[in-house]
């Protein structure tokens, strides 16, 4: 057995058993260390700025998987980022008219709506580039504005093809920002005050009509009819003073005075 005295350096590794155990290391580093799924396929858009219609935009895309898939129909997740919202404000300076405010945004939750997307025909052969139309809905948290999609394959988030900036177009619900006043009316100029004043004067006095009662007021009274007197109801029977009964007595004594007067001009 060769010994090697002591203090002589060791003699280094041979280069190829070097450059392998290197590559090892390599190997084992790729196999620990987790890697994003990497994007694969390509993804094109008919527009990637469709209009409105009835609350909805319709995208139209054509997809190329890369490959024929393993399955005629991939579960994907469309992951919609929203960056930039198209806002239509009322300002002091605008009146009636809404101006258009583009707000970019930041950290906002995306919006994921999943889907299959079909890769066969209908009879059953496998394609690995397909057409597929998909629509998106205001009631699903969509708005007019500007939006980073990304697909994904569900099952490994692997994306198909590159992120694509979309631009939804359309008219958001009017945003009132114009400042609130407490104030009463404007008060007028002195020029208007005085002309509503002399159209105040100028303006003839309506005289009021006179009805029925007023008139025959107006007559006099010689023709008015004093009221009924009501007779009272019920009494005991006894003669009043101012009565019919004094009435008939007074005409008794009156005649006999008068018989009285007769007989003595005939006396004499």
């Amino acid at each position: 057995m060769r010994t090697i005295p002591r203090g002589r350096p060791r003699p280094p590794l041979p280069f190829p058993r070097l450059l392998a155990l290197l590559g090892a290391l390599g190997v084992l580093a790729a196999l620990l260390v987790p890697r994003p799924a990497l994007a694969f396929g390509t993804v094109s858009l008919a527009s990637r700025e469709p209009a409105e219609a009835d609350g909805r935009w319709k995208l139209a895309m054509t997809i190329d998987y890369g490959s024929v898939p393993q399955i005629p129909h991939v579960p994907v997740i469309f992951s919609f980022q929203p960056t930039v919202l198209y806002e239509r404000a009322l300002l002091d300076k605008t009146g009636d008219k809404p101006q258009l405010n583009r707000i970019p945004l930041s950290n906002q939750q995306t919006i994921n709506e999943g889907m299959d997307i079909g890769f066969a025909d209908a009879s059953g052969k496998v394609f690995k580039i397909t057409k597929f139309d998909f629509v998106i809905k205001r009631d699903h948290g969509f708005e007019a504005g500007e939006y980073d999609l990304k697909i994904k394959r569900e099952d490994d988030g692997a994306q198909i093809g590159q992120t694509i900036r979309l631009i939804l177009k359309g008219d958001n619900p009017i945003v009132d920002r114009r400042a609130i006043t407490f104030a009463g009316d404007k008060p007028k100029k002195k020029g208007e005050a005085k002309k509503d004043d002399e159209e105040k004067k100028a303006a003839p006095v309506e005289e009021k009509k006179a009805g029925p009662e007023e008139e025959k007021k107006a007559d006099g009274d010689e023709g008015a009819i004093p009221p009924p007197v009501e007779k009272k109801q019920g009494g005991c029977g006894c003669l009043v003073a101012g009565d019919a009964g004094d009435a008939g007595a007074g005409m008794v004594i009156a005649l006999a005075l008068a018989g009285a007067v007769v007989a003595r001009r005939r006396r004499a």
